[in-house]
């Protein structure tokens, strides 16, 4: 069986990505999930949660190491990237991290919702998007 430090399953109408209590996120593991979501479920249009609560940032997590991870998701997926993605955090270091990814892909056509509750967050992201009719 596949031993991953995080899992992708299907929950609520959208993609749930949670990372193992205590892991230390770096951007290689998340380049390591999108790429295994990507294989599972493609790329156009997808709604996903990505569950950080219980991980902290690996020491070096800061503004270069994110911008790689923007830089990544531009270089191969491009305007492709149509995601409506829901971040899940449980502190202020994720908060802030996860602010500074929302506000490094501003321009991009995706939506990127920070929440602290993970009801609000599937909540959020069943919604349908401005452009599809509906509130975001």
């Amino acid at each position: 069986m596949d031993q991953r430090i995080y899992k992708i399953a299907e929950k609520d109408r959208c993609i749930l990505v949670e990372f193992q209590k205590g892991l230390e996120i770096s951007p290689d593991v998340i380049i390591e999930a999108m790429d295994h979501e990507n294989k599972l479920y493609g790329i156009p249009g997808r709604h996903d949660c990505w569950d950080f609560r219980g991980c902290r940032p690996s020491p070096d997590f800061g503004y270069d190491a994110m911008s790689r991870v923007v830089e990544y998701i531009t270089s191969n997926f491009g305007g492709k990237w149509r995601n409506k993605t829901a971040l899940l955090v449980d502190d202020s270091t994720q908060y802030g991290l996860s602010r500074m990814f929302q506000a490094l892909v501003d321009g991009y056509p995706t939506h990127i919702g920070i929440f602290l509750n993970e009801d609000d967050a599937l909540l959020w992201i069943s919604q349908k998007l401005d452009s599809e009719g509906e509130s975001q």
